[in-house]
């Protein structure tokens, strides 16, 4: 009896091993009717083919079968488990990043947006900041916005991870291709009859108060916050304030300047506080805000900040929309904080 047994456990194998090696062959031919024969005939599609952990629906996007792909989430259905659906993920990640075929991110988008409830989109988004970080950028700048897309939540996670990452390049590209500042920070930069107010008020004792708790600092992360400056709307837009309580910057570097050519103003209290402090950094400052602020301001600053008043949400997309010639643009767009 126990050798019946036995007998049989091996031939359930071996029968196991044989399905697996057809499954495979299925889907690298793209055979979808042929899989549909299996399946009818009581065939598990959910197996893992190999040791690597492949499954069908892996192979299947690794090879950017559209058909394949659309008959195994259809079929497999709620059978599908995490592990699965997160291991096509990543393969359509690898595949996006070797082959540079955007199709690749519908592939990834149509995975993700397939089984919602069982997708920790953070881990998907914190693999694809690891597989698509070689330049260049374009792959990862276009997963960012897939991903938000696909997730709006998601806005806090993408930025956290253009900070960690220091993809200030992709941060850029973002901004320069539309990428509402609403739709990369988790706050409403919509202009309200207080948003002015609060900005105005707030931001410079936040600025102070922030980079003076952080004593390290990055290069990147200045880049960041002054990216953030050169986009937003002037004293509309709170995500300024948001960039600068959450990722503290140099208080000495020259985001203190891009703050002042972009229309914010510092209250007399925080005048005050800064010239209190003894650093020469601090002094240089206050020079050239003394500098700055008490001349008249020329025509063409002036101008400048007309301008910026009324380009909402984005002002670096909205610049490389005006024709103008280049240098107007980069003096819009405060690229150099000593010409003002």
């Amino acid at each position: 009896m126990m050798a019946a047994v036995a007998a049989g456990g091996e031939a359930g194998e071996e029968g196991e091993a044989s399905w697996k090696t057809q499954l495979k062959q299925l889907v690298q031919s793209g055979d979808v009717a042929g899989l549909r024969e299996a399946h009818r005939d009581g065939h598990n599609l959910g197996l893992v083919l190999d040791d690597a952990g492949n499954s069908a629906l892996s192979l299947a996007t690794s090879m950017a079968h559209d058909e394949m792909l659309d008959y195994l989430l259809d079929t497999l259905g709620a059978s599908l488990g995490q592990e699965e659906v997160l291991s096509a993920c990543i393969t359509a990640l690898h595949s996006l990043a070797n082959s540079r075929n955007p199709h690749f991110l519908s592939l990834l988008s149509r995975l993700m947006t397939s089984r919602p409830h069982l997708i920790p989109y953070v881990v998907v988004l914190q693999a694809a900041f690891k597989i698509l970080r070689p330049p260049p950028k374009d792959l990862l700048v276009l997963f960012c916005e897939t991903a938000l897309k696909v997730s709006p939540e998601l806005c806090r996670d993408v930025s956290l991870n253009l900070v960690l990452y220091e993809e200030t390049e992709v941060y850029w590209q973002l901004l320069t291709r539309g990428m509402s500042l609403n739709d990369l920070w988790p706050v409403n930069c919509q202009e309200n009859p207080y948003s002015r107010y609060y900005t105005a008020h707030n931001l410079f004792d936040i600025y102070f108060t922030y980079g003076c708790l952080f004593t390290i600092h990055t290069s990147s992360r200045n880049k960041i916050t002054k990216m953030t400056i050169q986009a937003a709307n002037g004293q509309a837009s709170p995500a300024v304030l948001y960039v600068i309580q959450n990722f503290p910057t140099d208080l000495y570097d020259d985001v203190f300047k891009y703050l002042m050519l972009a229309g914010f103003t510092m209250s007399p209290a925080a005048i005050h506080r800064m010239a209190n402090v003894e650093i020469d950094k601090a002094a240089e400052l206050i020079r050239w805000y003394k500098d700055f602020h008490c001349r008249p301001h020329s025509l063409k600053h002036l101008c400048r900040l007309c301008v910026r008043s009324n380009l909402q949400y984005n002002v670096v997309h909205a610049v490389q929309q005006i024709l103008l010639p280049e240098d107007l643009k980069r003096y819009l767009l405060i690229t150099d904080p000593n010409t003002y």
